[in-house]
């Protein structure tokens, strides 16, 4: 990362963000019509079963709202820090339309689906069994559906902008935001009716437990499940066969660690026994997330070695942006050279990763023949494909 010119500030290093894709509005696309139907009746369909619960829990489901909201924004922190590279740059609209997918039609359909799976699963093994292992078994089951196919409908609406595994990530971690922070409302209305001594603090207690444990909660879960629906759609280059299992892989992750997060816990000491799923499931998503970055990081290489990229710097000068340790060596020694402060380097990086990030065609309303999503046009008119 080298430094700027004499007297170059590093806040106007920030770029222009490149020509948009898709707008969220879509009037033409009979699917996205379908997607407001069923926004507007998740909302209807979830006050048909919990209008008692919302309206008879009161005010003191309210006091964890301040939590919930602290949980929104520390998993939204982690999230953008798990995206090195800021590709939600471009995909602002498509991850509010899938956290809008969670909060809304997911909220409704959960709950009618676990309701109907619950009695199947007590009606086929008894109660004993389904007290122990009835949310193990349906919501893995019907959750993670119904997140997924949000996360497909709005990756079909966006297809032309989905072009690597990260932007599957985002969009799935955007569905699974918006159904945690309604779950955890849910939540709040149901242990305020079941706790009419010290509803207000015990409330609160639930809402600092979904804090701690949010942290492999649905947004994880979704995540994958989105990096194996974005693969599946955008890489036409392989089988369906081959895409198909890159799905079924990640599905198959995102089932395990929900089934992992509601199972009974196993005996023994009551530490390790409470936060082993969640250990085993931190596993599960930081082996998936390393794939993930290592696509991301091929990806940024190749863009680095373009020639277009040589006005805003070499390739050797700008390959620290490539890893985390790296960039803190380059910040330290920019702040050395240049006597900025911290939040000056961080601003002159982020304008250097958006300047360069701009220069990538690819999911950005491509001119016709650019070799379709997934590709890159290069100055001389060739095509680049699948990076990663």
């Amino acid at each position: 990362m080298s430094a700027p010119a004499p007297g170059q500030h590093g806040t106007s290093m920030a770029a222009p963000t490149g020509r948009e894709g898709l707008s969220w509005f879509q009037p033409r696309s009979a699917l996205f019509w379908v997607y407001c139907l069923a926004v507007l009746m998740g909302p209807l369909l979830f006050l048909t079963q919990a209008a008692g619960q919302v309206w008879f829990a009161g005010a003191a489901a309210l006091a964890a709202l301040p939590i919930t909201a602290v949980t929104l924004v520390v998993i939204g922190r982690i999230l953008f820090a798990l995206d090195p590279f800021r590709a939600r740059r471009h995909l602002v609209a498509p991850m509010v339309m899938g956290a809008i997918w969670g909060a809304t039609v997911w909220t409704g359909l959960a709950m009618w689906a676990n309701d109907h799976l619950s009695r199947a699963v007590t009606n086929l093994f008894g109660d004993r069994f389904a007290v122990s292992w009835s949310a193990a078994i349906t919501a893995p089951i019907d959750e993670e559906y119904i997140k997924a196919i949000g996360i497909a409908v709005v990756a079909m609406l966006f297809r032309p902008r989905l072009t690597r595994p990260m932007h599957g990530l985002l969009l799935g971690a955007s569905v699974g935001l918006g159904a945690q922070i309604a779950e955890d409302c849910l939540y709040s209305t149901q242990t305020a009716l079941s706790s009419p001594q010290t509803p207000v603090a015990d409330v609160l207690l639930v809402a600092v437990l979904r804090l701690v444990t949010a942290l492999t909660s649905h947004w994880a879960m979704s995540a994958l499940a989105g990096v194996g629906i974005v693969v599946a759609l955008v890489r036409t280059d392989r089988s369906w066969p081959w895409r198909l299992g890159v799905f079924a892989l990640f599905y198959a992750l995102a089932f395990t660690m929900h089934v992992l997060f509601d199972a009974p816990r196993p005996p023994g000491p009551a530490l390790l026994s409470t936060y082993l799923p969640i250990l085993l499931d931190l596993v599960i998503f930081a082996l998936a997330y390393a794939w993930v970055l290592a696509t991301e990081r091929r990806w940024f290489r190749a863009l680095i070695a373009r020639p277009a990229v040589r006005g805003i710097g070499s390739e050797l000068g700008l390959t620290p942006l490539l890893t985390y340790h790296r960039r803190r060596e380059a910040r330290a020694a920019l702040r050395r050279s240049t006597g900025w402060t911290r939040k000056q380097a961080l601003a002159y990086e982020r304008g250097l990763l958006d300047r360069i990030t701009a220069l990538d065609t690819s999911g950005l309303s491509s001119p016709p023949g650019d070799g379709g999503p997934g590709s890159s046009v290069l100055p001389d008119g060739s095509v680049v494909r699948y990076r990663w």
